[in-house]
């Protein structure tokens, strides 16, 4: 049903941003901070496409209709309305660039969900890899390959994970064009569809599972009981390095409650400490529960095999990695890498996945606490998806 002067004067903003659709295309998008704008949804070329008209009351219902039917004249002739967009002959372009839209999610979205920190380091990203090769291009003609081919890049420079948050800042910016009614859902559906690995993947990946399946079969296939295989399992399962885990104490255990729990001297609290939280995954609480009886009563839990009152060398943990995945060899910090590409094939974001991947050691507790739960469902994820990849079967997160 068309709209009246009275829908559109009487549309009030609601906590989400909603339409109120008109005919032949034409719909009023009121936000949430009150904004109200014009914009055109067509076909153009087997696309889905959208273009601002301007915004309401500048811009009443009669002027939205005259300036929607022009631009369908244009589609009849054959004539994309975007391209009159980018000469600036009619309707408004500003906010159909990428770059545009990029900047209004990183300050009315993105800001409020994560640290300043955090907020920054993604700005960084996004100015540097996306809104320097694409930026100025509109939304709707950026393409699925368009972004995995920068991603691509990174990869074949060694930079996995930066390629794949690359992905993963696009994939959020790309919703929101959707949510103010910048870009259509079949766009955005395909750029999500495309991007998480149900389409053509990167060529990058293929290398990365390569790793993956060997680190995977090399740590988590041996069957010995020793210290040293165990510690080795837990710091693939964790995501730790291996001086954070030659240092695990059993007073730092809560295995009924699943956590880790590493005390660290810090001068901004009033104990003088700060607990840092490890979520463990079912794995792990198997094999710390197998070890109790073996080390349970030695303050480590995994103590050296000379003297039993120090711990595990971190070198002997750093070489026992290297060892068991020599055909295709895994470091300490690769081994992060990995993780952190896998998970973001799972569909976790890049804020989630950083904050695990912390040095425990390090001063950034607000970003672990943040995303104590979602990092408790990573972890498990994680640990599955390794498992998995053992007997040759994973499953990603719809």
């Amino acid at each position: 049903m068309a709209l009246t002067n009275a829908d559109v004067r009487n549309a009030e903003p609601l906590k989400k941003n909603y339409k109120l659709n008109d005919d032949k295309g034409l719909f009023l998008l009121v936000e949430s901070d009150g904004i109200r704008t014009w914009k055109f949804s067509y076909r153009f070329d087997g696309r889905d496409k959208v273009i601002t008209l301007g915004p309401f009351p500048e811009v009443s219902l009669t002027w939205a209709r005259e300036l929607r039917d022009e631009a369908r004249e244009l589609i009849a002739d054959g004539i994309d309305p975007i391209s009159r967009c980018e000469k600036r002959e009619v309707f408004s372009p500003s906010v159909e660039t990428f770059e545009s839209v990029a900047r209004d999610w990183l300050e009315r979205v993105y800001r409020l969900e994560v640290s300043e920190e955090q907020f920054r380091r993604t700005k960084r990203q996004l100015e540097n890899y996306l809104i320097s090769s694409i930026g100025k291009r509109v939304v709707s003609e950026v393409t699925p390959e368009d972004l995995k081919s920068l991603a691509n890049a990174l990869g074949a420079e060694g930079h996995l994970e930066k390629g794949k948050r690359v992905l993963g800042i696009a994939r959020r910016v790309y919703q929101h064009a959707r949510d103010t009614g910048v870009a259509g859902y079949q766009q955005t559906s395909a750029l999500r569809r495309r991007l998480t690995g149900s389409g053509t993947e990167p060529e990058f990946m293929v290398s990365t599972r390569e790793q993956l399946t060997n680190l995977a079969t090399g740590v988590l296939g041996q069957w010995s009981r020793t210290t040293t295989t165990a510690a080795l399992k837990l710091t693939v399962w964790l995501l730790a390095r291996p001086n954070e885990i030659v240092n695990a104490r059993w007073s730092d255990m809560d295995l009924d409650a699943g956590e880790w729990r590493i005390r660290r001297k810090s001068t901004d609290s009033e104990s003088g400490y700060k607990t840092i939280t490890v979520p463990l995954p079912r794995q792990a609480v198997e094999l710390l529960r197998e070890m109790e009886p073996l080390t349970g009563r030695q303050e480590y839990v995994f103590p050296g095999s000379r003297d039993r009152r120090k711990h595990l060398g971190s070198s002997t943990l750093t070489g026992a990695l290297k060892k068991v995945t020599r055909s295709n060899p895994v470091s300490s910090d690769n081994l992060r890498t990995l993780a952190a590409t896998a998970l973001g094939e799972l569909g976790y974001q890049a804020e989630q996945i950083q904050a695990q991947l912390i040095n425990q050691s390090g001063d950034e507790q607000t970003d672990r606490s943040a995303y104590l739960e979602k990092r408790r469902e990573m972890l498990q994820a994680w640990a599955d998806y390794l498992d998995n990849t053992v007997i040759g079967k994973v499953t990603r997160r719809g």
